[in-house]
């Protein structure tokens, strides 16, 4: 296995300290960027192994998923200190200048609207100010001058062919017309274990369920005769 970028351990430990602490804490600049290399990283492993079903492909799409999960406690720990920080001062209440500086780039982005919002909403409110200080839009910008970051990044963005493979589509309610070119809908005749998907859909089927995979997960189970493909062909 290659070195990895960045491990479970390495995100935890950072997690952690966020908890335990009643202030931000020092980051890496590019934590975030580091974790996203990471995470596609261990698709593209994934990806090049055979079997999507087999122990290994699976333990490291938990990895990923567990990757995941830490990084969005993480934001989330964060993001609740930068929110105080921001309407702090904008009631010009005394902040640490060090937890600024802790700030990677997107968050002080973060805080400078959240900040600049509230400032311009209590002069409108109790002084009666109208001010167009306020921005209108947020752009997260990587440490890179002028790179944008992936929209991959956004672990909650869900793409058309993705909710195909949700878990709410495994019953009768599948559209077996509509379902995307790259997925087949199948009905499963034996006990599949849980398993994820490399887009990190989890299922766990059941003989009669009726479900949407990706293509070349389907035709593994229906090549083993687990499933049946009931696409319908016009």
């Amino acid at each position: 296995m290659p070195d990895r970028i960045i491990s479970i351990s390495e995100l935890h430990g950072y997690l952690i300290d966020e908890r335990n602490s009643g202030s931000l804490t020092e980051i890496p600049v590019v934590l975030y960027e580091m974790v996203h290399a990471e995470l596609s990283a261990l698709t593209n492993e994934a990806c090049s192994m055979g079997d999507p079903f087999g122990e290994g492909v699976q333990s490291l799409l938990k990895e990923r998923e567990s990757l995941r999960e830490y990084l969005r406690d993480l934001y989330a720990e964060r993001t609740r200190k930068i929110f105080s920080l921001a309407l702090a001062q904008a009631t010009d209440e005394e902040t640490n200048r060090e937890e600024l500086r802790f700030m990677v780039p997107g968050e002080r982005s973060l805080y400078e609207i959240v900040a600049n919002s509230a400032t311009a909403c209590r002069k409108a409110l109790l002084d009666g100010k109208q001010t167009l200080d306020a921005p209108i839009a947020f752009h997260f910008i990587s440490t890179d001058a002028g790179t944008a970051v992936d929209e991959s990044f956004s672990a909650d963005s869900i793409s058309f062919a993705d909710v195909y493979a949700d878990k709410t589509f495994q019953n009768n309610n599948v559209n077996v017309d509509t379902a995307p070119e790259s997925h087949r809908v199948i009905m499963v005749r034996e006990k599949v274990e849980e398993f994820q998907d490399y887009s990190g859909r989890c299922y766990a089927l059941s003989p009669g369920d009726i479900v949407s995979l990706p293509r070349f997960m389907a035709e593994i189970l229906c090549n083993h005769d687990i499933a049946l493909n009931i696409r319908l062909r016009k």
